[in-house]
């Protein structure tokens, strides 16, 4: 996936809509990192599970300000915890 290392929010073609956080292409209201971004920023990443905790944990902090009615655990739970 072209992007993710860099910097870029990019989880292949499923990519968030901000400041919704939701996926462009899947369901309206499908938050995101959706499924196929998960896959894709799993693989992106490889055997490097540590940079991509520290990726999408950074995601986690600009989330949480463009989010603030969402419970902080949610947002750890949507962002972080499926990288273990």
């Amino acid at each position: 996936m072209a992007g993710a290392r860099d910097g870029n929010l990019d989880g292949g073609e499923h990519l968030p809509r901000r400041p919704q956080w939701h996926c462009q292409i899947c369901e309206p209201g499908t938050p995101w990192p959706c499924h196929p971004a998960r896959v894709d920023l799993a693989e992106a990443y490889g055997r490097d599970r540590i940079g991509l905790s520290m990726y999408v944990g950074g995601l986690l902090f600009i989330v949480a300000v463009e989010l603030p009615d969402v419970a902080p655990a949610e947002l750890y739970e949507r962002f972080v915890a499926w990288t273990r």
